[in-house]
């Protein structure tokens, strides 16, 4: 049996061997890779100018993150800087705060103790100048029998004066006194007649001071109202 590839046409013309299709199917791939080449060279020139572009940008943005990198790093230093210089300085605050605190509370006592002093001094100063006036006695209705008289003791802590007042006496021989009057080793009287109406003004030294208002009539009692002030 005759092999098919190298059989005789029926026209009589010469078959296509082995090394003629070879041939062609190489010239076919030949074509084809310089249409493949042709038509993605198109392409490759595009991307690759795209890439050198996008390559200049990123290294652009990778050298603007190195700088904000360092500048971050800086403004930290900074941050730590002023966070420890606030946390010195708010110590001192509190240290300054409480020793603030220590002095008002000093300044507020020696304010009281300086209002306390000047209210004394102004006290003491208005008995030196013999301001200070209390009332011992106020009107008050007494009575004696004929030649007799009527007792007030009174403790007096600074020298000034006792004023007698008889306001109104039922007779005129009404009379007012001080007497066993003793300070500092020392004993005295003093007294005067008032009559029915009359005042009577008797220095004193701090001591005890007896005030006597009487009625020297030897046959009659006697009623008064009397008003004891003393001024120091």
């Amino acid at each position: 049996m005759k092999n098919p590839i190298y059989s005789a046409s029926p026209s009589g013309s010469q078959q296509s061997g082995p090394s003629q299709t070879k041939s062609r199917l190489g010239l076919g791939i030949v074509i084809g890779l310089i249409i493949g080449l042709v038509i993605a060279g198109i392409p490759a020139g595009y991307f690759y100018m795209n890439y050198s572009s996008l390559n200049s940008k990123y290294s652009t943005l990778e050298s603007n993150y190195s700088s904000l990198q360092s500048q971050y790093s800086s403004l930290q230093s900074q941050y730590s800087s002023l966070q420890s210089q606030y946390s010195s300085l708010n110590s001192q605050y509190s240290s300054l705060q409480s020793q603030y605190s220590s002095l008002q509370s000093k300044y507020s006592s020696l304010l009281f103790q300086y209002l306390s002093l000047q209210s004394n001094y102004s006290y003491l100063q208005s008995i030196v100048s013999l301001s200070q006036t209390e009332t011992l006695v106020n009107s008050q209705t007494i009575s004696q029998g004929p030649n007799n008289g009527t007792v007030f003791t009174f403790n007096i802590q600074y020298a000034g004066y006792i004023t007698v007042d008889v306001l109104s006496s039922t007779t005129s021989n009404t009379w007012a006194e001080i007497y066993e009057y003793s300070s500092n080793g020392m004993s005295y009287a003093i007294g005067q007649f008032v009559g029915y109406s009359g005042t009577g003004r008797f220095p004193v030294l701090p001591g005890t001071v007896k005030v006597e208002i009487g009625n020297s009539n030897l046959f009659n009692g006697a009623t008064e109202t009397v008003t004891i002030t003393y001024t120091y």
